[in-house]
């Protein structure tokens, strides 16, 4: 007999030929043979590639010698081979070469017979000792398995089920019939680490599938490592009995699907990626039987650095920080606003997911309701918040820090997601930017979209309408009987403007209002950029926006006022009123006439007296004496004004050298800048340093303007960088209105034309002052429109390019100065002879009897009164064709 080798099957192709694999040396992939059974033949099995069919007892005779000597060590010797270089030998599966000859073992067990060539060797005479007695014992063995009816001699037996290699049927039948159950199945071949080729058992037939291993991707075998990771996974699996679950249907040839190979020994694609032949692939992870598992093997693979993980870092990547915190406002269905232990609110954007866009007509309306959702869920409510990644600033977009938030326990985004209203990212395979529990969130989209939920169903929503009550006053007193009727009305806070003002929103009657709390006042809040709010405005502000926003709350109607703002209660739950809230925190106080019009008068009193007894907020320095003697004398001054007749105020002497810099042709105001030496050096230094200061022309990416915030804008004409404030913000058309504070122009521009304003240019106070002329009114959208554009001209005929001197007849504490306008050449200041008198006189104003300016100085506003009357009996100017305030 020729000498043995050593060797490992690889596969058993049939019943008399296998291939076999020598032993690895180094990296270099080991030798392979194909050895075909001296002196036996087998039926054979079936060639798509040739047409042919799988003759009887074939896949037995195959099944019979792959479960004896798959992956398991042999030894062989090669008898011969043919002129085509075919290998015939003798293969041995142990130690004893007569009862473990794999040849012998199949034929005594009827899958095989002994070919006809060999039988012939028996009568020639130059056969030899060893292979003629190796042919007499095939040949009774062969007795042996007819004698005794075994495998294919039994003539009562059938061939077993079919074998399928091509896959027929439907796809999606096909896997709704078996999807989620333990399938036995043996691995018929490795296209690469990931993707199997398996013969399912099944009642009917031997099915052929491709499994695409769920939750991991492999490097294809040309890419590095994948030749290495193919070749370990056909070590351990190739022709070896499994178990299958098929979960989803894969990208490829009919008949290819996503599940889970799990061998006895282990799951193989834990294996792999475990010993970083492969990364966790996140759309099917959710498929697999432990995503979890599989992203904790994945992280120790990194962290060990092995194989497609060798040019990582050798840390591991950094766990989420998390930490306790309260809901205070929901920005959008993906964004939303949590108040840390501190106090300090912190916006964060939840991991992973994005709303549907608000500017697609198909899913606008998703976008609502996603947000509404996520309001429900966790307004007001404690979360924990996992700060998963930070997403860095692009153009248009300004950073974010991303996170996965819970509301006891459950993931506020895999909520939204299981309902439809939110789609998950597909990140990229070494994309460490994920949410914490992307697993679950990749899971609940798909039950979203098995389940044709939210914008999975293919069904638009049109965004909600909703009238606006407080329109007008004549608007708002149609919806004031209803409202008064239905006494405490639910309703959203879905902006907070004041610590006492409110937008809400009423869903059962698709409507909106302005809100005022009635019977208190609340100090004035500073705008942003602005410090000219009063003393607790803020912190007012702050109160009403941390107990009130986006919260579900009631309210009660008690009136209307002349805007169309409703005046009433807002309740924050049965018997907790903001406003007596509010008074109670000393940020508050008791609005007299409105409190003793309201119903809840007593009780706003109590709240404020309470406030006043601790010393609380605004009545931190109150003094209980000083308080009743002021009272008192209130009281009195009250008495004297009813039994006297009240006298007027005594005039205002405060000259000033003013030029007129803008008029505006809507209202009739006007700005002025004060011509002093000082302001003029000091606002041409200004200029000239922001010009240099803003050479570089990038905007930086966090930058998002608001309204009221002090900014540097490029004016359109000469492009010159001046200090302006931002009117209104078209985020649409990325368009902002801004005036420029120092002139008082105004004009829209785009949002590339605006940059943040440094605080070391805010030092010198704005130049230009809002004025108007003082003692009349002059024609305007809502009086004598007809005549603006007259009066315009001839308020600039009289102003424009000339340095005036003005007196200010009075400073309103909140809008414009008062002033009479003179030449300087007179040299006494005439009222008749003043700007504001040439006008009246010209027939271009009224006289405004209940201005601030005619209450400090009465005689100069009695002889406008008559130089107006004067034009207007002489049909001067808006006069000319009678009397314009007729109607009024």
């Amino acid at each position: 007999m020729s000498s043995l080798s050593g060797a490992t099957v690889k596969l058993a192709l049939s019943g008399d030929s296998v291939i076999l694999r020598g032993a690895l040396r180094g990296k270099q992939a080991p030798a392979e043979r194909t050895l075909s059974l001296a002196f036996i033949s087998a039926p054979r099995l079936g060639n798509a590639k040739k047409e042919s069919v799988d003759e009887a007892f074939s896949l037995e005779s195959r099944e019979y010698l792959r479960r004896r000597a798959a992956g398991k060590a042999v030894r062989f010797s090669v008898a011969y081979t043919t002129a085509s270089g075919r290998e015939f030998g003798h293969l041995y599966l142990g130690p004893d070469l007569v009862r473990d000859n794999a040849a012998l073992m199949i034929v005594r067990e009827g899958w095989a017979r002994v070919s006809d060539a060999a039988r012939g060797k028996l009568s020639r005479s130059d056969t030899t000792d060893e292979d003629r007695m190796m042919i007499e014992d095939l040949v009774d063995g062969e007795q042996y398995a007819r004698d005794g009816r075994r495998g294919m001699w039994d003539e009562a037996a059938k061939a077993g089920r079919p074998r399928l290699v091509a896959f027929e049927g439907d796809a999606a039948e096909f896997l709704a019939a078996h999807k989620g159950r333990e399938l036995r199945g043996t691995v018929e071949m490795v296209r690469d680490a990931a993707s199997l080729r398996v013969m399912l058992h099944l009642p009917q037939a031997h099915q052929m599938v491709t499994v695409a291993l769920a939750g991991v991707r492999a490097p294809q075998v040309a890419e590095p490592f994948g030749a290495e990771a193919r070749f370990n996974v056909e070590l351990r699996l190739l022709q070896q009995d499994v178990k299958v679950r098929l979960e989803a249907p894969a990208h490829g040839a009919p008949g290819s699907f996503v599940g889970t190979v799990a061998h006895p020994a282990g799951n193989i694609a834990e294996w792999l990626v475990s010993s970083g032949f492969a990364r966790v692939q996140d759309w099917s992870a959710a498929h697999a039987s432990d995503p979890q598992r599989l992203r904790t093997l994945e992280r120790e693979a990194r962290t060990k650095r092995l194989r497609l993980w060798q040019s990582e870092s050798a840390d591991a990547p950094a766990s989420s920080a998390v930490f306790e915190a309260t809901v205070v406002r929901v920005v959008s269905g993906d964004t939303l606003v949590v108040a840390d232990a501190s106090g300090a609110d912190r916006e964060f954007q939840l991991a992973s997911v994005r709303q549907p866009r608000a500017a697609d007509p198909a899913t606008a309306g998703y976008a609502e309701l996603a947000r509404e959702a996520l309001r429900r869920f966790c307004i007001g409510k404690p979360v924990s918040v996992a700060v998963d990644y930070h997403k860095p600033a692009t153009e248009g977009f300004r950073a974010r820090d991303c996170a996965t938030v819970r509301v006891r326990g459950e993931d506020a985004a895999a909520r939204l997601v299981r309902a439809g209203l939110l789609g998950v990212l597909r990140h990229r395979a070494d994309d460490d930017h994920r949410s914490s529990n992307y697993d679950e969130l990749a899971d609940a989209e798909a039950q979203a979209v098995a389940a044709k939920a939210g914008m999975h169903s293919g069904k638009p929503v049109a965004p909600a309408k909703l009238a606006d009550a407080s329109e007008s006053a004549a608007r708002a007193r149609s919806f004031l009987p209803h409202w008064q009727r239905s006494g405490r009305v639910p309703c959203v806070v879905e902006h907070v403007a004041g610590g006492a003002r409110f937008r809400l929103l009423v869903a059962k009657d698709a409507a909106k209002l302005t809100f005022v709390l009635g019977g208190i006042r609340c100090p004035r809040a500073p705008r942003a950029n602005d410090s000219d709010g009063e003393p607790w405005g803020a912190e007012a502000l702050a109160y009403s926006q941390r107990h009130a926003l986006q919260r579900n709350v009631e309210f009660e109607i008690e009136g209307v006022d002349k805007a169309g703002a409703f005046i009433g209660s807002l309740w924050l739950a049965k018997d907790q009123s903001l406003a007596e809230d509010l008074l109670r925190s000393g940020l508050a106080s008791v609005h007299a006439f409105s409190a003793d019009q309201s119903p809840h008068g007593a009780a706003l009193r109590a709240a404020e007296r309470q406030a006043q007894d601790a010393h609380r907020g605004m009545w931190a320095d109150y003094d209980a004496a000083a308080a009743e003697a002021a009272s008192r004398q209130v009281e009195e001054e009250k008495k004297a004004r009813h039994a006297e007749p009240a006298a007027p105020l005594a005039p205002r002497t405060e000259f000033l050298d003013v030029v007129v810099s803008e008029l505006e042709r809507a209202s009739g105001r006007f700005f002025v800048q004060i011509a002093q030496p000082d302001n003029i050096a000091g606002l041409e230094s200004l200029m000239q340093a922001l010009a240099l200061d803003l050479k570089q022309p990038k905007q930086p990416a966090d930058f998002a303007p608001k309204a009221g915030q002090l900014v540097a804008a490029c004016y359109s004409v000469g492009d010159e960088w001046h200090r302006a404030r931002l009117v209104k913000h078209m985020p649409g058309k990325r368009e902002c209105e801004v005036l420029y504070v120092d002139f008082g122009n105004s004009e829209i521009l785009p949002v590339d034309r605006i940059r943040p304003l440094s605080a070391k240019f805010s030092a010198l106070p704005t130049q230009a002052h809002e004025a108007q002329l003082a003692f009349v009114s002059l024609p305007n959208e809502s009086f004598a429109s007809d005549y603006v554009n007259d009066s315009m001209d001839e308020l600039r005929r009289l102003v424009e390019g000339r340095q005036l001197v003005a007196n200010v007849e009075a400073r309103p504490s909140n809008g414009p100065l008062h002033l009479t306008l003179y030449d300087p050449e007179l040299g006494r200041p005439l009222i008749e002879k003043s700007v504001n008198g040439l006008i009246a006189s010209a027939g271009f104003a009224v006289a405004d009897k209940r201005a601030l300016s005619t209450l400090h100085n009465q005689a100069a506003a009695a002889k406008i009164d008559a130089l107006v009357a004067e034009a207007r009996e002489n049909h001067r100017g808006m006069w000319e064709y009678g009397d314009v305030t007729a109607d009024d």
